[in-house]
């Protein structure tokens, strides 16, 4: 095992610094211009397991002093020299435009622009794509207030729902596959002057980049390999900032996207654990049907603002345990591949008692649940004196009236049905009397 050559970041929502070797990450500085100065590096909006994500500017585009861009930077070790093709946020993109001439309007994140750049680490492939405002996920993210406390407006959860619904239903149409569908993937639009900022507005409403030197342990050069400063992402609550966001949403990221028609052989899924279908987990087989799971998943937490299935433990075992405390008994064989149930559960899929749980050494014991308990939740443990947050977000203590939890639960647990082959289709679901309630 290599021994660590720097000394770890003490800023929040940063890349590891390890990364920053051959094989990793390019090192980008704010005021870096790539493709002959064409786009130029403003801010930093985060990063992900295979690449870091920037805000640009497109110095070539027809407003005056360019147009803001958001520029993702892949890991030299993403297969950089492979044909469009062989690239799926790419391929699925070019896809997509040819098969939905208005694929942006549709409500799709493609990539508009993709170049190499040789650097220190090798050779990384560059994507454009329309910059975009923050995602479902992150509008909900309220530190020090209770998970679900921070959520949309009831109206807007169905409107930016459907439009969900509408777009997968499109990419479906169109033959693809998304395969990763979460909340974090599905972006609010900017209003389209944030598009048009001078750099003074920029950094006016995001704040300016926060840096720190990068050091190494033994206090030699860096060497070419790593920047010379790390820069910490756009905090949320700028990016999350309703008077600059448009009451609409788009579906992004096409990285683990396919065509139905031709999989590709070696294809795993790679949704997060708490959307993952159980075909997906059990047999590795993602499909139209697997999305149908994710967006069920995703519509319950755009409506109440916290997950289905938490997966704060990160385990795999523990959102097993808590979707057969909502959803009951996994039918064979993946019943029986689930080793760990008997912790838990009877062979019937009904948790055992308490005392048996404490016998089987059980820290977080198991109870049943259901869809329609977990949306009776919604707003129970609001703080209602807390600051009102804005005209899209919810006002605390608003609870689910019972008209809207009886429509919601039967929407989600007809999109939730353990068997593919079982689950309502998206035509079905887009005409659902819950959205426009």
């Amino acid at each position: 095992m290599v021994s660590p050559r720097f000394i770890p970041s003490r800023l929040d929502g940063i890349e590891d610094v390890e990364d920053y070797q051959p094989g990793g990450f390019h090192p980008i500085s704010i005021g870096d211009d790539f493709e002959q100065g064409r786009f130029r590096v403003l801010h930093k909006l985060g990063f992900g397991g295979s690449s870091t994500v920037w805000l640009a500017r497109d110095q070539r585009a027809r407003e005056d002093q360019g147009r803001i861009v958001t520029l993702k930077a892949m890991r030299s070790d993403v297969p950089s020299s492979s044909t469009p093709s062989q690239i799926p946020e790419l391929s699925i993109s070019q896809k997509l435009r040819a098969s939905l001439p208005h694929s942006e309007t549709i409500g799709f994140q493609t990539v508009n622009h993709h170049f190499f750049v040789q650097g220190p680490n090798g050779n990384h492939l560059f994507l454009i794509s329309p910059f975009a405002g923050p995602s479902i996920l992150a509008m909900s993210d309220s530190p020090g207030r209770v998970a679900g406390s921070r959520r949309l407006r009831a109206d807007l959860a169905r409107k930016v729902a459907k439009q969900t619904v509408e777009t997968i239903h499109h990419m479906h149409c169109a033959g693809v596959v998304h395969g990763d569908l979460t909340t974090s993937n599905i972006l609010f639009r900017l209003s389209p002057h944030v598009l048009e900022w001078s750099d003074t507005e920029v950094y006016a409403h995001l704040g300016d980049p926060e840096t720190e030197n990068v050091r190494t342990r033994d206090g030699q050069p860096l060497g070419p390999n790593a920047p010379a400063m790390l820069i910490a992402p756009i905090q949320n609550s700028r990016m999350s900032d309703t008077s600059l966001l448009e009451e609409s949403t788009i579906v992004s990221d096409f990285g683990q996207s396919y065509v139905a028609a031709s999989p590709p052989p070696s294809y795993e899924p790679g949704t997060v654990l708490n959307y993952q279908s159980p075909e997906a987990r059990f047999a590795g087989r993602a499909s139209f049907e697997a999305d149908v799971w994710s967006l069920g998943c995703a519509i319950f937490e755009i409506r109440a603002g916290f997950a289905l299935f938490e997966s704060f433990l990160g385990s795999d075992i523990d959102v097993l345990k808590q979707t057969v405390e909502t959803l009951g008994r996994l039918p064979d064989p993946w019943w029986g591949a689930f080793e760990q149930r008997s912790l838990w559960f009877e062979e019937d899929g009904q948790p055992k008692s308490e005392q048996d749980q404490e016998r089987a050494g059980v820290l977080l014991k198991s109870y049943k649940t259901s869809i329609r308990a977990k949306l009776l939740q919604i707003g129970e443990q609001d703080d209602p004196s807390s600051e009102d947050e804005g005209p899209m977000i919810e006002k605390l203590g608003v609870r689910l009236p019972e008209e809207e939890v009886d429509m919601l639960v039967d929407l989600l647990e007809k999109m939730l049905k353990y068997r593919p082959e079982e689950r309502i289709c998206l035509q079905h679901v887009i005409r659902h009397p819950w959205f426009t309630l």
